[in-house]
């Protein structure tokens, strides 16, 4: 009975008021995102200079679209190039929110902390960005990328220290943007992009065994198994069916339903918080944390020493993010803000903004979302109002529905984010890299495919085995440093011959 309330704003969703908001796909694509996101395509090789080539605008569109499996690329271009309305915003907005709440809450659950603090992360990131001056169609909110190194440190440490991680985490943020630095993300090209995804993937992916370690030692792990696979299937299959609703919603809901109605001895969010935490109202609301032992450990060398490699890692790879998901803006609307705008400048100050507020009451922040803004721009959003929405919407699901989100399986989540592991590894990227290797073609061309294979094997081992900010730095040093040589070594030899 506790689901039936949920069951009934999945219906809602559907009626024809808000089927233009319904009408996309919510759960994450199976194609890299790499190409269509960066809108950098394989280097056109030359034999002295290979250089990264930047699609055209009309490319870069087309790309993104295809992302998101668009039918009629034209028609949705028009569409996203036109002024949304307040009311498109609004339901665009809902249906952010709708994607977003199961990621939030399966993102809490990997860090270690209140399900709830996770939706309320999102809530600020969404308020503050369009506030301070994000790229206006930008989503911000709980990020995977931000979780992985966080929960690195939470599970070793303890999440006492997760709320000084973030905050000098968006210190750093704040500097990078106020000297103007953010350009320097167009570094990362799409080989090391793809390295990093693909490590990001499988840390995702293993990180869900603890679900499965506890399960097993219930005696429950086959009816885990099963609903995690259930919920996995669900978000993968249903949207060859119905676009209307989120698939990642629906096989929330859905696992959890058949795990209660079979009786299955599942773990849900209630039975391993505290009581009350799921129990919704004004008691929900976000507290302020103890500012006497936040000062402590900012105070403390060896706290500072504990945190920095963490902050330095979600520092890197949020400012990624969050400049990918302006550019996608960019190239979705066809359109930039003002030449007296700096778009990344604004972005990445106002991701850094939402970041402190959010540590400061107990939160993880987030940064800009790819999939969630490109979701924004197919439902009719576009304008700051969308962002609003969505975080007023999930904060209503805080306010009022906090007892249902309490009744959601462990063993549901776990088939959530392992759906998300699969669609983040750069699947498409990576085999393009190792076909373009095996392809024949001139020596010097296929040295630098070579090098460019290379970057994208360094960049995943480092990143899985090491650190993410790491793997990535490593990744376009050694990359680029590898080019540069092997340019040279061309130059001399035509040197040499020419004489």
């Amino acid at each position: 009975m506790m689901m039936l309330p949920l069951l009934l704003l999945l219906l809602l969703s559907s009626f024809p008021s808000s089927a233009l908001a319904f009408s996309v796909v919510v759960a994450p694509t199976r194609r890299s995102p790499v190409a269509a996101i960066s809108g950098r395509v394989h280097p056109s090789y030359s034999y002295r200079n290979p250089s990264y080539c930047i699609t055209s605008c009309e490319d870069k569109n087309n790309l993104a679209l295809r992302m998101n499996g668009s039918g009629n690329e034209s028609s949705a271009i028009a569409t996203t190039t036109s002024s949304p309305s307040i009311i498109k915003e609004a339901l665009a907005g809902l249906t952010v929110a709708f994607s977003l709440l199961s990621k939030a809450i399966a993102c809490s659950s990997i860090v270690g902390i209140n399900p709830i603090l996770g939706i309320w992360s999102s809530v600020i990131m969404g308020i503050t960005a369009p506030l301070i001056g994000s790229r206006a169609g930008v989503i911000s909110g709980t990020a995977a990328v931000v979780i992985v190194p966080l929960s690195a440190l939470t599970v070793a440490h303890g999440v006492e220290y997760m709320p000084l991680c973030i905050i000098i985490s968006a210190i750093m943020q704040g500097l990078f943007g106020a000297c103007n630095l953010a350009k320097m993300a167009d570094l990362v090209s799409e080989e090391v992009l793809s390295g990093f995804l693909n490590s990001l993937g499988f840390i995702l992916l293993f990180s869900q065994a603890k679900v499965f370690k506890a399960a097993k030692a219930a005696n429950a792990l086959a009816p885990a198994v099963a609903m995690a696979t259930l919920c996995f299937s669900i978000v993968q299959l249903l949207p060859l069916i119905t676009k209307a609703v989120p698939s990642s919603l629906v096989g929330l809901v859905v696992s959890t339903g058949v795990g209660m109605i079979l009786g299955l001895p599942l773990a849900t969010l209630e039975s391993t918080a505290p009581a009350g935490t799921f129990s919704g109202g004004l008691k929900s609301l976000p507290k302020i944390l103890d500012q006497n032992q936040l000062r402590k450990m900012a105070t403390s060398p060896s706290a500072l020493k504990l945190v920095m490699p963490a902050a330095i890692s979600i520092m890197i790879i949020a400012l990624v993010e969050t400049l990918l998901a302006a550019k996608v803006v960019d190239d979705m609307t066809g359109k930039k803000d003002d030449k007296d705008y700096d778009v990344p400048k604004r972005s990445v100050l106002a991701m850094s903004f939402g970041n402190l507020v959010s540590a400061f009451f107990g939160g993880f922040g987030g940064c800009g979302l790819i999939p969630q803004t490109v979701l924004n721009l197919k439902s009719g959003g576009g304008g700051p109002f969308s962002s609003i929405s969505y975080a007023l919407a999930m904060a209503s699901f805080v306010l009022f529905f906090a007892p249902l989100v309490g009744k959601i399986s462990e063993a549901a989540l776990a088939g959530i984010m392992i759906t998300v592991a699969y669609d983040t590894v750069a699947w498409s990227s990576s085999l393009k890299s190792i076909k373009a290797v095996m392809t024949k073609g001139a020596a010097g061309i296929r040295v630098q495919r070579l090098i460019d294979l290379f970057a994208l094997g360094l960049s995943s081992y480092i990143c899985y085995f090491n650190n993410l900010a790491i793997g990535i730095i490593g990744g376009v040093v050694a990359q680029r440093g590898l080019h540069s040589i092997f340019n040279r070594c061309s130059s001399s030899e035509d040197g040499v011959i020419a004489s």
